[in-house]
């Protein structure tokens, strides 16, 4: 990795910091982030310069190799400048009541606009390793189209960056095969929320039939927190999807069909308890907020619309939630049918109908063992003649 890379990394490590900073009201704060965002600029054309410098001399190893460090340390410093303008929009907006907000949305757009030059500089190195591989005709028109567009947009950028990373690699022949803490992050996060969500449910229907009464512990109300705890990991701070997203690519790209079929099986099995404790606690909710507007209607003071809004204002963020949680899950599925697709071990309409699959509640779970099963009996056709 080249030094301007390495002080882009530091200098955003810097700017979480001050985000913290603004997000906990620090006097003087606002002029020294104002410092930085000059200092970020002048870093950052430092490393369009040495990006481009790269990119004439061919050097794919260490463009890969920077864009790696800067997008790594961009991911921190956007999940804090995420909450940082949240926070000052709606400050601001608050305080003009008079303009209807006006400030706080002009702020936003400032906040955006910034924040998105801040994010260019990050993706020059991403860029060079795609001209590179892009002019050495190892990679296509078409990859090389999408991945340039996603360089550009907020989020899709670190995810196209870690493709673009690991197929530089393993065009180098410098791919490593996945560790086994990356190989085994989500299934054990979700191995220990699912534990607890287990422990929960057992409690429910312990109280259910009269076995135990929750309200004799705190055990129960502590444990209904494990979705919510859930939701931050998988969602909020999405550095274990990364992680699965970045071993899911390095199996694809290795051929490494068994890896992916067990680690897609494991996952979707041992999530099962967590999203079941999910799902009641969403029905519980929903019923205790749409309590008072059905007794108002069985007293015919209220109409059913009434039940229908209080019950849609928990149960419509709770799937939304809940189906971004089952996101993360399928990558490793994903992945297999489309390493099964490109080993011609099944066809396209059975990856695109299991693609469909994987991202519906329920029928996950049963395209996952499906997937698998058919995997290990393709996988095992050649081994038999």
């Amino acid at each position: 990795m080249t030094t301007p890379a390495k002080v882009l990394g530091a200098w955003l490590g810097v700017g979480t910091l001050l985000m913290v900073a603004l997000i906990e009201e620090l006097p003087a704060v606002p002029v020294v982030l104002g410092g930085w965002l000059v200092g970020c600029f002048v870093v950052g054309g430092v490393v369009v310069a040495d990006a481009l410098r790269l990119r004439r001399r061919g050097d794919l190893d260490g463009l890969q190799r920077s864009a790696n460090v800067v997008k790594v340390a961009a991911v921190p410093f956007f999940l804090v400048n995420f909450v940082a303008l949240a926070r000052v929009v709606l400050h601001v907006g608050a305080g003009d009541r008079e303009h209807f907000g006006l400030r706080g949305f002009l702020t936003a757009v400032l906040f955006v606009v910034l924040t998105y030059l801040v994010m260019l500089t990050t993706s020059a190195y991403s860029v060079g390793c795609l001209a590179v591989l892009r002019q050495d005709g190892q990679i296509g028109r078409g990859f090389f189209g999408l991945h340039l567009i996603l360089q550009f947009l907020f989020v899709t950028d670190v995810v196209s960056a870690i493709v673009v990373i690991e197929v530089a690699r393993n065009r180098l022949g410098t791919a490593r095969r996945p560790g086994l803490l990356s190989r085994h992050l989500l299934t054990g996060v979700l191995l220990v929320s699912s534990v607890l969500a287990a422990i929960w449910l057992v409690m429910l229907a312990a109280d259910y039939l009269d076995w135990y009464s929750l309200f004799d512990g705190d055990w129960f109300w502590y444990l209904g927190y494990v979705p919510l705890l859930a939701f931050l990991i998988l969602v909020v701070v999405p550095i274990v999807p990364l992680v699965a997203f970045r071993t899911a690519v390095r199996c694809y790209l290795a051929g490494d069909l068994d890896t992916l079929r067990r680690l897609n099986r494991t996952v979707k099995l041992t999530m099962i308890p967590l999203f079941l404790q999910n799902f009641f606690l969403c029905l519980v909710i929903t019923g205790v907020v749409s309590y008072l507007p059905l007794r108002l209607l069985m007293q015919k003071e209220s109409d059913l619309w009434m039940v229908a809004v209080f019950a849609s204002v928990t149960i419509v963020p709770g799937i939304i939630c809940a189906y971004l949680m089952l996101l993360p899950t399928s990558i490793y599925g994903i992945a297999c049918l489309a390493l099964m697709l490109r080993q011609r071990l099944i066809t396209p309409r059975f990856c695109a109908i299991h693609v469909v699959l994987h991202l519906l509640f329920v029928a996950d779970v049963v395209s996952a063992l499906v997937v698998s099963a058919r995997g290990r009996a393709r996988a095992a056709v050649p081994v038999a003649r």
